[in-house]
């Protein structure tokens, strides 16, 4: 007979997120396990739960004051929230990073902390928590990909070795296989560029800055008829950014069909 800890791994898997958060939940109020709280908290927060997430890993450190997954966390909440304010939710996830920080230096820790400094605009905190965070553990792919978007203007290069170590490591890394087609693209190699943006759509099949990435690239190859269909695709999952409707307004202008460019525009205005 499977075990409710097996239910609720099984519900995780295969996506049916509500039902492990109350599986965890009930795991973690009958146990008092810290570590389901923390799971309870950690489907909470993948659900948007902040409030009930926040309480979650509370309990947590009830029961273990210095439980640094728990701090840790907690960081990572009010870093992900989006019923706060960014800079006030930044501030507090940087509270309870230190914190954790004081307990044990992570490369989870660093790398959140990182990011809390870079929502805040302080480069240098962030790039010296992304730094220790490799230095601690040089396959952390995370802290590896952090790194390279705060260097891929100024060390292009550098960016780019960053993220195909991070690749290397996680060959289904979206993001970073993203951040490379577009390195790429502006380096003038394009076949890698299309490589890895081909390869992020398949980890992320509906990304929708990919998909007009992948599309403006094709435009340039001379591949129309699929850049369009990457363009309507797009613009149809997301409408509402104008950015992308001017993009696919543009590329039927530079084809010469300016009454496909004019409806697109009037279709958006019209939403």
């Amino acid at each position: 007979m499977m075990s409710q800890e097996d239910r609720a791994e099984l519900a995780e898997e295969s996506g049916d997120l509500s039902r492990a958060c109350q599986l965890w939940k009930e795991l973690a109020e009958n146990t008092q396990d810290v570590i389901y709280f923390c799971r309870y908290a950690d489907a909470a927060e993948r659900l948007g739960a902040w409030s009930e997430a926040e309480e979650a890993y509370a309990r947590a450190l009830k029961l273990c004051p210095d439980l640094v997954v728990a701090m840790e966390g907690m960081g990572a909440l009010w870093l992900s929230r989006t019923d706060i304010e960014r800079k006030e939710s930044s501030t507090r996830a940087i509270e309870w990073l230190l914190k954790a920080q004081g307990h044990q230096r992570t490369p989870r820790g660093l790398t959140l902390l990182g990011a809390a400094y870079l929502e805040l605009g302080n480069n240098d905190r962030a790039q010296a928590g992304f730094v220790e965070a490799i230095q601690l553990d040089p396959e952390y792919e995370e802290a590896l990909y952090n790194l390279a978007i705060i260097r891929k203007t100024a060390d292009p290069k550098n960016a780019i070795s960053l993220l195909e170590k991070a690749v290397r490591i996680d060959p289904a890394y979206s993001a970073a296989h993203q951040e490379l087609g577009k390195l790429y693209q502006q380096k003038g190699d394009l076949d890698l560029a299309e490589m890895h943006l081909r390869r992020s759509l398949e980890s992320d099949p509906t990304d929708y800055w990919t998909h007009l990435f992948l599309a403006n690239l094709l435009a340039v190859r001379g591949e129309p008829a699929e850049a369009e269909s990457l363009y309507r695709f797009a613009t149809d999952l997301r409408p509402e950014i104008q950015a992308g409707i001017e993009f696919f307004a543009r590329f039927f202008e530079s084809t010469g069909r300016h009454s496909d460019a004019s409806e697109v525009r009037r279709r958006s205005q019209a939403q």
